[in-house]
């Protein structure tokens, strides 16, 4: 019964750290998609998101879900190659399927980097 109770708690951090991963992701690729519907210019684009991610160092208000320079980065990267033929503005389902897109690929495979 004891070994049961600590396997469930291990199981619950590490699932809670696996939802916060995809919290943080979903908010970078939001933040990555609105940059790239903001302006085909990718030296604006760069602009935008370095200081995307000079605000969010100075954001408290979104405690965990607050993405790192590396998901915000890596976000940015999978929305930007994925979007490469798609027109601007996207529609409403382009936008959210642009999203979910970046955001799956942020959580998959940009490694976890605790912020300085």
């Amino acid at each position: 019964m004891v070994l049961l109770a600590c396997a469930t708690a291990v199981g619950d951090d590490a699932q809670l750290k696996q939802w916060e991963k995809m919290d943080r992701c979903s908010t970078a690729a939001f933040i990555a998609v609105s940059i790239l519907e903001e302006s085909e210019d990718t030296y604006k684009q760069a602009i935008a998101l370095h200081g995307a991610i000079n605000g969010l160092k100075n954001n408290t208000k979104l405690e965990e879900t607050n993405p790192t320079e590396n998901e915000m980065t890596g976000a940015y990267n999978m929305a930007l190659r994925i979007s490469h033929t798609m027109p601007r503005p996207f529609g409403n389902r382009g936008h959210d399927w642009l999203v979910a897109q970046a955001a799956t690929a942020c959580t998959l495979w940009v490694p976890e980097v605790k912020p300085q």
